[in-house]
């Protein structure tokens, strides 16, 4: 009876699904994507736009969400049940599992992804699958391809080590001695010794950028979200961590020594780009490239400036044994299906007619042949023309795939890019030939405190934690201090929450 009854179903759906094949379009598909590096605002997205539709026969719309209120714009569109068919999950690292257990997101059936994205499944691999599945085999997104994942290398002022006739450093100590070295030398040769900084964390990275992987041996953010793995086989709160308080201290130090900008906690990433474009930074985290970002603006202003870039390697001494810095994954979950949509056929048609062949892909991406992107006689590369990407870049990409085995890949050198993308460029080439990055322990879990004894607790743990991270900053907390908070912070939620991690690890990794 239980097989009739699911054959029954079966046949349904594939009706059902048939009978969609054949409808008109009568709402545009819409899709909520994050914002990244501006692309909203390039001046010619809307004729990109005008061509995808006339080419795909598919009318859309996409909603551009800031990253940095990514999560108060898109609960307030789930809690008022606004209708739209796909989110974009990269802006809050791929996590699906809230959403889903607070049903904003359906899964995708097996029927839904062979009948409209028959192109974009043959081109995932199996192993794609992991970050998007539960432990029942649930898909729950699309996953996203990456082709550098090494992004939270640190970087360094190579011409200022050059000026303080030091070597790049490999140990903690070596680039200490370089913090100081920028803090008591006139590097920037401006005749004020005191207005340069060794270092610069954008996006806030002092305690999650190369000091977390350094002391805690694996990639975090210092929040009530950043786990660990102990000895003992439970997952806990990173503030558990035998070296916690050796990373936090670690951190004030550099604070307190002048190392770091005193307006750190408030710092924005414009006034970090203004530090660079009047020549201030020596080093930076958050990725790899960001002090090119003001630094660009110091090239402009001066061609002649020796101002140049390399990341940092591996250092050899970190106390957790892991030398490596911080990485993502090559897979990361990132489109999945609104609760709210009510006929998603076209939005996945949309995103499997990207992928049908290059030329779709390459306008979706990258925009208009000749115009933003010209294509190497062998069809192996393309370069960009000046301006181009100021005028369209990635804005209709929708779900982010990027293979060089399968599509052209950009061409980059002196000639043909300027000093910021060249730079990057050699950047990247450095880090993949021998630099190591390495994403959380437990990225793949998708851990859920619904209906667990973690469902309801209060931000008071986490609130007490960062407010000791923040005294300590400034001087203002012993270790003694330190560690009388950490035990409060347990016992008010972190050994409960360390329950349900723990066992939502153990059941996903031990999953068939």
């Amino acid at each position: 009876m239980k097989k009739l009854v699911s054959l029954v179903l079966a046949v349904a759906m594939l009706l059902s699904l048939t009978a969609a094949a054949f409808a008109e379009q009568t709402e545009p598909a819409r899709f909520v994507i994050r914002s990244n590096s501006n692309k909203e605002n390039k001046t010619e997205n809307d004729k990109i736009k005008a061509l995808i539709e006339e080419k795909s026969g598919i009318d859309f719309e996409v909603i551009v969400v800031a990253e940095n209120t990514w999560n108060e714009k898109v609960n307030v569109m789930i809690a008022g049940s606004e209708k739209f068919d796909t989110l974009n999950l990269t802006a809050g690292g791929g996590v699906w599992a809230t959403y889903a257990s607070n049903g904003a997101i359906q899964p995708y059936s097996q029927e839904m992804l062979d009948t409209y994205l028959p192109d974009v499944m043959a081109m995932i691999p199996e192993e794609a699958w992991i970050p998007c599945k539960d432990a029942q085999g649930n898909i729950w997104a699309l996953p996203r391809h990456e082709t550098f994942t090494a992004g939270g290398v640190p970087s360094i002022r190579t011409d200022w080590l050059e000026k303080l006739g030091m070597e790049m450093p490999t140990t903690l100590a070596e680039l200490e001695a370089y913090f100081e070295g920028v803090k008591t030398t006139d590097v920037n040769g401006n005749g004020d010794p005191n207005d340069e900084y060794g270092y610069i964390p954008y996006f806030q990275s002092l305690f999650s950028g190369p000091l977390h992987v350094y002391y805690l041996g694996t990639k975090g953010d210092c929040n009530d979200v950043d786990r660990f793995l102990d000895e003992d086989g439970a997952v806990k709160p990173w503030y558990m961590h035998k070296n916690a308080w050796a990373l936090v201290s670690k951190a004030a130090e550099w604070y307190q020594k002048g190392y770091i900008n005193q307006d750190y906690l408030t710092m924005t990433n414009e006034t970090a780009n203004d530090m660079g474009a009047t020549d201030r930074i020596g080093m930076c985290s958050g990725w790899y490239n960001m002090g090119l970002q003001g630094t660009d603006r110091l090239k402009s202003a001066n061609p002649d400036s020796t101002c140049s870039w390399a990341a940092i390697p591996n250092f050899t001494d970190a106390v957790s044994g892991v030398n490596a810095w911080g990485g993502n994954p090559v897979y990361m979950a990132e489109v999945a299906l609104s609760a709210t949509s009510e006929d998603p056929q076209w939005a996945l048609k949309l995103i499997n007619w990207i992928f049908e062949s290059q030329d779709n892909y390459m306008l979706a991406t990258y925009g208009i042949q000749d115009d933003h992107w010209v294509l190497s006689e062998d069809g192996e590369t393309f370069t960009q023309p000046e301006g181009a990407t100021d005028r369209y870049m990635l804005e209709y990409q929708l779900l982010e795939w990027y293979d060089y085995n399968k599509y052209p890949e950009p061409l980059v050198s002196k000639e043909n890019s300027t000093w910021r993308a060249y730079t990057a460029w050699e950047m990247r080439n450095q880090i993949d030939n021998g630099i190591k990055a390495i994403p959380p322990f437990d990225y793949y879990v998708p851990y859920d405190l619904n209906n667990t004894d973690a469902e309801f607790l209060t931000d008071d743990a986490t609130t007490l934690i960062k407010e000791a991270m923040e005294k300590a900053l400034v001087g203002e907390l012993t270790q003694e201090q330190w560690n009388e908070t950490v035990q409060t912070a347990w016992e008010i939620d972190g050994q409960i929450r360390s329950a349900v991690w723990t066992e939502q690890y153990n059941n996903f990794v031990n999953a068939d």
